[in-house]
């Protein structure tokens, strides 16, 4: 709308989650960098089909490990549009940062009626100044 440029980097997890009906069938999770000129500078992550567990007010725990450091537990947020397969990671600066040294990351989040499984990327080469 403004002409202003968007970047982004996406990875796609090295493990799939088979989930039970109605969302059935192996997926994959996608970790996403943004960088928007009105909305900010934004880490997400989002599952295929599913429902990733956000109350509406922003309670949503994720656990993010790099490499063999101590996972950190962050609250994430939900969308805007309330969906449920996207949920929106807080210390954009300190994740990528961390992405830059890292060559593994793993990342759990709760899923309903599915617990709290772990997807596993690969981020070795990432090179932040790329979403510049």
């Amino acid at each position: 709308m403004t002409g202003q440029v968007t970047t982004g980097a996406t990875v796609q997890s090295t493990n799939k989650h088979n989930f039970g009906s109605p969302y059935s069938g192996p997926q994959n999770a996608t970790l996403a960098l943004r960088r928007h000129p009105r909305h900010g500078n934004d880490v997400m992550i989002s599952i295929e089909r599913g429902q990733l567990l956000c109350r509406s007010y922003g309670d949503c725990p994720v656990r993010i490990r790099f490499d063999d450091e101590s996972p950190m537990t962050l609250t994430g947020n939900p969308p805007a549009d309330h969906s449920s397969e996207i949920v929106f990671i807080p210390r954009y600066n300190t994740i990528v940062a961390k992405l830059a040294k890292a060559k593994r990351v793993r990342i759990e989040a709760n899923i309903y009626q599915e617990g709290a499984p772990v997807w596993e990327f690969d981020v070795e080469g990432f090179k932040p100044e790329k979403l510049k």
